[in-house]
């Protein structure tokens, strides 16, 4: 069975593919970031957590864990964007996204993108529920053979949904946001927040 926490791979040629395919290949360019012998992701992500810009944290957090942690990420994140919350125009995106987890069935992978496509992807709540398609076993047309997700993708729209959560709305303490964002990812990461579970972090 599938670990459903976080990524199990240290192989250095893993890892960087993995990070130049979700847009994080820079890292590599800095040997202070490069990833180190035997690091896993989610070691890099800690490590880079007191040096890098909360956005490269995020992205490589949401590599290092596994799609349905991801999409739980996303979803805390939506439901707790900083200025407001999750607005009710926007929630559909949040809720197929959840029902997703709740069974992960490929029709309701196939909801959820349907549910992007309503709700944009210019907020938190869209891109969790892009996240739960890319989570799925096809992102092509069900009357066709199935066509895998990239490993890469729920990842990279989980980050999108946290990022707009800390950014989107005008703050004095996009900061703060965050962090605490960063900490929900990580206690994810840990198993200590799990969608299987009432949530046990907020910001």
């Amino acid at each position: 069975m599938e670990s459903t926490t976080v990524e199990t791979f240290v192989d250095e040629a893993a890892v960087r593919e993995r990070l130049e395919a979700a847009g994080l290949g820079d890292l590599f360019s800095d040997e202070a970031s490069g990833v180190l012998d035997g690091e896993t992701l989610l070691g890099l992500a800690e490590r880079l957590r007191s040096t890098a810009e909360p956005k490269i944290v995020a992205g490589v957090l949401a590599q290092a864990v596994q799609r349905p942690a991801a999409v739980w990420w996303a979803c805390r994140a939506a439901r707790l964007e900083h200025g407001g919350g999750l607005a009710e125009s926007e929630a559909a995106g949040v809720e197929a996204a959840e029902f997703w987890l709740r069974a992960p069935e490929q029709w309701k992978a196939y909801a959820a993108n349907e549910a992007t496509k309503k709700v944009g992807l210019a907020c938190p709540a869209g891109c969790a529920a892009l996240a739960a398609f890319f989570a799925g076993e096809s992102i092509g047309p069900s009357h066709l053979d199935a066509l895998p997700p990239g490993a890469h993708l729920a990842g990279m729209a989980a980050a999108s949904a946290v990022e707009l959560a800390a950014t989107r709305r005008p703050s004095e303490d996009v900061g703060g946001h965050w962090e605490g964002l960063l900490d929900i990812g990580f206690a994810i990461a840990a198993g200590t927040d799990d969608w299987r579970q009432p949530p046990t972090a907020d910001v």
